[in-house]
């Protein structure tokens, strides 16, 4: 009997997060249904069919059921944080709930604590010189589970997340002259069409490499799902880029200073080749990783090389943060143990071993005997090409 009394009030309880989440539609649905017929109630020159009313109001049903969206119906959370998920303005919108609610709030207040560092950088854009307007580094995140078709576009060959960022960044800046300071930085995230792409406004001084780095540091918690770390990680580093392009000591995002291996601006490639910046910095970030730096392990002493290596590779793989170096250092040295102690009982490695016996080892031979391991190895990659590419995850601690 209490087993089904559970089950009842279980049952019930899932009736009631339905009637909640079918309450929430129908008010969301009834806004957009305002909204539109007051904007077309002030176009006194345009005039619609009942038919072609029916239609509009149908495709907004549409896309807020579908959680598809283009860049004229997706909201701002600066002045729509309902519809953003937030219970007041923000920097962070997800209509489609891919954050959890306290994700979306601490990412929010991250957002807005790292504004509220970079407002004492002077920007030093000619176009931000006025310091009666706002030229702070501006940050804003849109999530949403699938895009939708373009405004003016019908094909889905044209379902492109590079225009829908540039569409809704202008509407974010509601058209605003390109003269006019521009520090609006947009990362917009499409969770089933797997793509982030973020777009820079011209006088933030971002580069095309600025942003790809920020993507590829935090990657790894994109491909786990863990998508509100990845948009920290984004943050700081987006943050940190800032502060060295103009010039400027920042204070710290903790209780240091900002990493003092960025990059100034004066240095970092134009993605135009021209050595000047166009109004917007745009870059599409998927799964492909950029070929990782070479380190010359010759020049450092050999007493230091071995625990050198264990330690590049550590920071690539597991990042920079110094307060989990020793906990990372040493995952990767029992990983690579563990694979040692694989290898000796391996069968493939060990005919390797043995056909090497018979020779004098030199570097051919060598490359003789793993060139017998191309088949099974292209096979391997073919049967798990999902794996990530040019790019280690962080292994799991052990306890």
């Amino acid at each position: 009997m209490e087993s089904m009394s559970k089950i009842k009030t279980k049952k019930k309880q899932q009736s009631n997060d339905s009637c909640l989440a079918l309450l929430c539609f129908a008010i969301e649905s009834l806004r957009m249904i305002f909204l539109f017929f007051r904007y077309f109630q002030s176009q006194r020159n345009i005039q619609l069919t009942i038919h072609q009313i029916s239609l509009i109001i149908l495709t907004l049903i549409i896309s807020l059921s579908s959680g598809q969206f283009n860049a004229r119906n997706y909201p701002d959370p600066r002045i729509d944080p309902f519809s953003c998920r937030l219970i007041l303005p923000g920097q962070v919108c997800d209509p489609a709930e891919i954050l959890t609610p306290d994700e979306r709030r601490l990412l929010n207040e991250k957002i807005t604590r790292l504004q509220q560092i970079t407002a004492n950088i002077k920007n030093s854009s000619p176009a931000c010189a006025d310091t009666t307007r706002n030229t702070n580094l501006h940050i804003v995140i849109a999530l949403m589970e699938k895009l939708g078709a373009p405004d003016n576009i019908i094909s889905r060959d044209s379902l492109n997340i590079e225009k829908f960022t540039n569409q809704l960044r202008s509407k974010y800046q509601n058209y605003q002259d390109s003269l006019l300071c521009d520090t609006l930085v947009l990362i917009v995230n499409s969770r089933s069409d797997r793509q982030v792409f973020t777009v820079a406004g011209r006088d933030a001084k971002l580069s095309q490499d600025v942003l790809q780095t920020a993507f590829h540091r935090s990657v790894g918690h994109f491909r786990l799902g863990n998508y509100a770390q990845g948009f920290e990680g984004m943050v700081e580093y987006i943050v940190s880029a800032y502060g060295s392009a103009h010039i400027v000591q920042t204070p710290a995002i903790g209780d240091g200073v900002f990493p003092t291996n960025t990059q100034t601006f004066s240095t970092l490639p134009s993605s135009s080749g021209t050595g000047q910046f166009t109004a917007i910095q745009g870059v599409r970030q998927k799964t492909n990783i950029n070929k990782l730096e070479r380190f010359d392990f010759d020049e450092i002493p050999e007493e230091d090389r071995l625990w050198v290596r264990i330690l590049v590779k550590a920071l690539a793989q597991c990042g920079d943060d110094l307060s989990n170096l020793t906990f990372h250092v040493k995952a990767i040295a029992e990983e690579a143990m563990d694979i040692s102690l694989k290898l000796i009982s391996d069968l493939h490695y060990n005919k390797i071993e043995e056909e090497l016996q018979n020779t004098d080892k030199e570097s051919k031979d060598r490359e003789k005997a793993w060139l017998r391991m191309k088949p099974y190895l292209e096979n391997l990659y073919s049967k798990y090409k999902e794996m990530p590419n040019n790019m280690d995850q962080c292994p799991e601690r052990k306890t």
